[in-house]
Parts: C-alpha cells; sequence; structure tokens
C-alpha cells in the first residue's frame, strides 16, 4: 500500500501585537494592537509518530518572532511589516509556503470597517 503524500499547515489566527503603524504621525503616536494570522507550510512533514516538537515549527517561537517585529519600530505601511515578519520566518524556518497577514483594527478611512490589512505569500 502507498503511503498518502501528505502536507502539513501550521497556523496562528489574530495574534495580538503591539505596534506603533500609521501612515500619518499621529497615527504613529500611538501604539495600536494589530492582528497577525500566519500560516506555515514545512517543506518536509514527519511522520509525527514520536509526537516531538522538534519534528515541526513552533507555533510558539513563530508568534515571538511576528510580535517582536512589529514592535520594534514604527511601519507606515501594514505591508512593509507583513514582508519583513515574512522575512524572517522564511529565512528561520524550511517552508514550502508562508503566508502573513497583518490587520489594523478600526482603521481610518472615513467609513466603519472592522479591519484594514495586507497578506504577504511565499512559495518554493
Amino acid at each position: 500500500m502507498t503511503a498518502p503524500r501528505r502536507s502539513l499547515e501550521v497556523s496562528l489566527s489574530a495574534l495580538e501585537a503591539p505596534c506603533r503603524c500609521g501612515v500619518t504621525d499621529e497615527e504613529r503616536r500611538v501604539t495600536q494592537t494589530l492582528l497577525l494570522d500566519v500560516r506555515l507550510t514545512p517543506l518536509l512533514v514527519s511522520d509525527y509518530a514520536a509526537d516531538d516538537l522538534a519534528g515541526t515549527v513552533d507555533y510558539g517561537l513563530v508568534a515571538a518572532v511576528a510580535v517582536a517585529t512589529a514592535a520594534e519600530r514604527p511601519y507606515r505601511l501594514l505591508e512593509r511589516l507583513a514582508t519583513e515578519i515574512a522575512d524572517r520566518l522564511w529565512a528561520a524556518h524550511p517552508l514550502a509556503e508562508l503566508h502573513v497577514t497583518v490587520r489594523k483594527q478600526a482603521p481610518p478611512v472615513g467609513s466603519p470597517a472592522a479591519t484594514a490589512g495586507a497578506q504577504v505569500t511565499y512559495r518554493r
């Protein structure tokens, strides 16, 4: 019997990240809580029989990288922050695919909106 071809996705949803982000100086003066979604597909899939964290992507470390990146400096664009987070995660893990979404709550867009966001996707 042939083993099934498997893929695995590890994800974090609505991870809260303090950040000073906005196009205007006024927006960047105040720390906001951005919401981050990260989806990672490891390049190699373990059989997971050992039930060992060493055989997968540690989403605790992923969260730490994402939150630290958001907090380290002000950003004008959500797109820039999403790209910086993705660059760091792509370099740190052997991934087949990576999606990073950054969402700003109650964005100043002239009409009520729950969030505004930007997503970056990397693929091998």
